[in-house]
């Protein structure tokens, strides 16, 4: 049980409010104004100290602006401790939050109770003196971040510190702060105001190399002396023809979050040219987008170039950072030798596919199963329960895997090495790869990818555990030459997700078969294709546990299927695993 927010003012926190004097100050992002009903609120009569009287009501007549405002009463005469009102904010997709602002008048009451919760689920509790004057008018109450935190907490991180953006808040009128007993509080027009934006400045810029062919790509480097942005943001990369239409983009995520982030950030992004883009040259310009409403902090954003540079600044928000051409006879890039060397390492796992398919749709007892174990199948095609040469067949010693039509839905494949419990095949460390050809076609979307095994072996850790995900391999087949890697970072419910991807230029994955690996160690995650290292980060903590298979043909991944050929088969030669001797 939880000590409610008059039983001791050792464990409070005050929070000084204060009075704005400008408009400018009130400005924010409208979490509520009570026109409507009071959708998302409701009573809390704080039961575990029972006597307390109280309701929650939307008074339309009495109101800051507007024709309404929440009133909140409480009686204490029989005993109690509080009442009190909550808001759940996760559907409201605010960004971080310098400070909330609220216009209250009260009856009979000096203070207020304050409740917030952070995107972790940790609890902030709080006093908060009412502002002079709000026995006779509507006063308007600054709720700064940073004074309500630091004091009384518990859930989440329980750290004591804020985890933004805010998922949740409660006022609360407690028995030591009302007169004769009882009182009232009324709300009105309740605001969150973000962080002032500030102006990262777009340092440099290159694009290399600067011709290429349709259906490959080049690699843009950004460098960025970083101000917070308040608000998390992609970078939007727009490739213009000679009007000044956008012909393709490149938007992707810096890698780093945009809402708070700072000092010299530098990267590397692999850009893909559709390969229906007709030869010419495009203007390449750059900038900051949210896809969160204006009215919530989205939309582009300011920031500035360095002046002493070939970067031009179009208005505030675009900057043109040069030029690609698109020429048919551009080279082909071209890949170095294959480096793997696996001398001292012993198979661990191998799966030929020489002899009977050793699956069922959920386990145990099987070598695979044929759905994600945590129950999130995806795509636009449902991952079928195997039957006999559906959607699995072995021919010639390799393994089918194939997407058609059933009953006028599209259904494919799915292989999992572990059950629903975690029993099955996972290894800690080691070298983890799949050679496969792939089908032709847009919408496929052909996978090797691996996950922890510990949300499976402790489910109540779901709630704590944060999720690894390693993406050996993603082809959609929009582009036969792009293959995509990715390490997630999947946190319990209210964190924020992270992934570091990027894609290789490679010959066409769907011609013939390759080998697609990932060797995890102590130190690094190394993606690997034939052999060839094509990038290195350091290992996060989530990877350094046993980690299991999945081998899919999905369909989708946010492209159409439309046009996707029927049937569609992904051919897989081997699955291998490694371990060091």
């Amino acid at each position: 049980m939880r000590p409610n927010f008059v039983r001791s003012s050792l464990w409070l926190v005050w929070v000084i409010l204060t009075t704005s004097s400008a408009s400018a100050q009130s400005t924010g992002i409208t979490v509520d104004g009570f026109e409507g009903d009071l959708k998302g609120w409701k009573f809390v009569g704080g039961e575990e100290f029972p006597g307390a009287k109280g309701a929650m009501e939307r008074d339309a007549t009495f109101a800051h602006g507007g024709k309404a405002s929440l009133r909140l009463d409480g009686d204490f005469r029989a005993g109690g401790a509080y009442v009190g009102v909550w808001r759940d904010l996760e559907g409201l997709e605010l960004p971080d939050v310098e400070r909330l602002r609220v216009w209250v008048q009260a009856r009979d009451l000096a203070e207020i109770g304050v409740r917030i919760v952070d995107a972790t689920g940790q609890c902030h509790q709080s006093k908060a003196r009412l502002p002079e004057g709000a026995d006779r008018d509507w006063r308007e109450l600054d709720l700064p971040i940073t004074g309500l935190v630091g004091g009384e907490h518990w859930g989440g991180a329980n750290d004591g510190r804020w985890h933004g953006p805010a998922k949740g808040i409660g006022l609360n009128i407690g028995k030591n702060a009302v007169k004769a007993g009882r009182g009232s509080l009324w709300v009105d027009d309740l605001a969150a105001v973000p962080p002032a934006a500030g102006k990262p400045t777009l340092v440099a810029c290159t694009i290399e190399p600067a011709i290429c062919r349709p259906g490959f790509g080049t690699r843009m480097s950004y460098t960025w002396d970083a101000e917070p942005l308040g608000i998390e943001c992609s970078v939007f990369v727009h490739f213009r023809n000679e009007k000044g239409q956008m012909v393709f983009q490149a938007d992707h995520d810096p890698g780093r979050p945009t809402a708070d982030w700072k000092g010299r950030v530098t990267y590397s992004k692999t850009v893909i040219v559709p390969s229906n883009v007709a030869p010419g040259r495009y203007e390449v310009v750059v900038g900051f987008w949210s896809g969160k409403p204006a009215a919530k902090g989205g939309g582009r954003k300011p920031f500035r170039a360095a002046t002493a540079s070939s970067l031009a600044m179009i208005g505030e928000d675009a900057c043109r950072v040069g030029s690609l051409e698109i020429r048919a006879d551009a080279p082909i890039p071209k890949l170095p030798p294959p480096s793997l060397n696996l001398t001292g390492w012993r198979r661990t796992f191998s799966e030929e596919f020489n002899g009977p398919l050793d699956v069922s749709a959920w386990g145990p007892g099987t070598r695979w199963i044929a759905h994600t174990p945590y129950s999130g199948d995806f795509g636009d095609a449902g991952f079928a329960d195997p039957k006999p040469g559906f959607p699995f067949e072995l021919k010639d010693g390799m393994l089918h895997i194939t997407a058609r039509k059933v009953d006028g839905k599209w259904r494919s494949g799915l292989l999992a090495s572990v059950d629903p419990t975690g029993q099955g095949f996972s290894q800690k460390f080691g070298y983890f790869e799949m050679r496969a050809k792939f089908p032709k076609g847009p919408g496929t979307w052909p996978a090797f990818w691996l996950l922890g095994v510990p949300q499976l072996k402790e489910p109540k850790d779901k709630k704590t555990i944060t999720q690894i995900e390693l993406d050996v391999v993603e082809q959609y087949g929009v582009n036969d030459n792009a293959l995509h890697t990715t390490t997630h970072l999947w946190p319990p419910p209210g964190g924020k997700h992270t992934a570091d991807g990027d894609v290789a230029l490679v010959p066409d994955m769907t011609a013939e078969f390759h080998t697609y690996g990932v060797m995890v160690d102590d130190a690094q995650v190394t993606y690997y294709f034939d052999g060839v290292p094509l990038r290195s980060h350091p290992t996060p903590p989530e990877a350094k546990v046993p980690l299991y298979l999945l081998v899919d043909l999905a369909l989708g991944g946010g492209w159409p299927v439309d046009k996707t050929p029927e049937p569609s088969t992904m051919i897989v030669d081997f699955v291998r695993v490694y371990a060091k001797d």
